[in-house]
């Protein structure tokens, strides 16, 4: 691969300038997928993150960020919680999500203002990169000149290609996603990443379970679907807690008593800046529902919705409920609901679009992101009134 080593210089002065001194937020988990568009029913890039934490962490927010300070050529749309930025979109469709990796027997430098936490890079990539190739590039270039240490796996995309990324603070592999979908979690997988984990077997088999549990899932969801993945499906996995197969053998799913919130980024490769959409769980994914932000709505977002109160709602409707209790019926409907709707509301722009009819297309997009999250705010309050009687 050749590096353009000015990618680095860019890279070493955004970092500096942007920000020096985020914390690092430990997740004990994250399950990760993503769908290429020749698997997806609406022929579009998908890409998921399950987020696992503590409690003691900050309520997730999601920010629309329009700024070029710092040298940044491109708005985006991050998810984060305080300056660690966990996924995000960009007005060109290049879609990032960052996730811990295993324990490595790599020996981070020692602490300096020059040298950052991995997470940093996703917001640097958002701001700075049109493709997934060129993020890959820059990702490599600053490991390679030690601009930024730590160990990590990234999902990397834009409409069209997608590649996983393995880095520790000595090593780094790269892999383009050749078929269908892939499912991950901190467990590393690549050549010259795997043989220097220094997990445990325990939390191996742990990563493993519940990544095989959303992989066979997915598989099944093909086979139902002639070979494609619609997004209900895609929502409907975030939300295993347990698949069983047969009588005995019950395997835990991507959601656990550590996921605290769930993401699914659509990269569109027509009208990106327009039609990209995170579809945005703010709390436990079996005990909320999904409300899609197109891009170009994301800079009014309903507060109702993405409130540290909802948050704080989500999480003790989980902590009422059994952990392995069947998913409400009612959620499932709703959603199923509003992904349908939005998918017809999002094609109808599209037509818009095509027309030079732009003013239209987002007064459609923000009425829809604004009538859908009325409707899910309507419905959780309800669920939780009902809950606490």
């Amino acid at each position: 691969m050749n590096i353009d080593i000015s990618i680095g210089r860019t890279l070493r002065g955004a970092l500096i300038a942007a920000i020096c001194g985020a914390a690092a937020l430990t997740a004990r988990a994250d399950t990760s997928w993503m769908i290429l568009p020749k698997a997806a029913t609406n022929g579009l890039m998908l890409m998921h993150i399950n987020r696992d934490a503590s409690k003691a962490n900050p309520v997730p927010k999601l920010i629309y960020d329009a700024r070029k300070q710092y040298g940044g050529k491109y708005k985006f749309l991050r998810i984060c919680s305080n300056e660690f930025c966990i996924a995000g979109i960009n007005e060109k469709g290049l879609g990032v999500i960052y996730s811990g990796g295993d324990p490595t027997s790599d020996k981070n430098p020692p602490k300096s203002n020059k040298i950052f936490n991995a997470h940093n890079a996703t917001v640097i990539m958002l701001r700075h990169d049109a493709s997934a190739d060129l993020a890959v590039r820059r990702l490599h270039n600053a490991f390679k000149n030690k601009l930024i240490s730590g160990s990590a796996i990234y999902f990397i995309a834009d409409p069209y290609r997608a590649f996983v990324v393995e880095c520790s603070p000595k090593h780094f592999a790269s892999w383009e996603l050749p078929h269908a979908f892939c499912v991950y979690t901190h467990c590393w997988k690549l050549p010259g990443m795997d043989d220097g984990s220094i997990g445990t077997a325990d939390r191996a088999q742990w990563n493993y379970q519940r990544e095989w549990a959303a992989r066979e899932f997915l598989r099944l969801a093909m086979e139902k679907n002639k070979g494609m993945i619609p997004i209900t499906e895609s929502a409907a996995v975030s939300r295993l807690a347990a698949h069983e197969t047969g009588k005995k053998t019950v395997l835990n799913g991507p959601s656990s008593k550590t996921t605290f919130a769930a993401f699914t980024l659509e990269l569109d490769p027509e009208y990106p800046d327009y039609l990209s959409t995170v579809y945005a769980a703010f709390g436990p994914p079996r005990h909320t529902l999904y409300l899609p932000v197109p891009f170009i709505a994301a800079d009014k977002l309903p507060a109702e919705i993405l409130s540290r109160q909802a948050w704080e709602a989500a999480l003790k409707r989980k902590s009422e409920a059994a952990e392995d209790a069947a998913v409400d019926p009612a959620f499932v409907e709703l959603q199923n609901k509003i992904l349908f709707e939005y998918n017809k509301k999002r094609t109808k722009a599209r037509a818009l679009l095509r027309s030079d009819r732009n003013a239209e297309a987002e007064k459609l997009l923000r009425e829809t992101m604004r009538s859908q999250a009325d409707e899910i705010a309507a419905f959780l309050n309800r669920a939780s009134q009902t809950e606490s009687k």
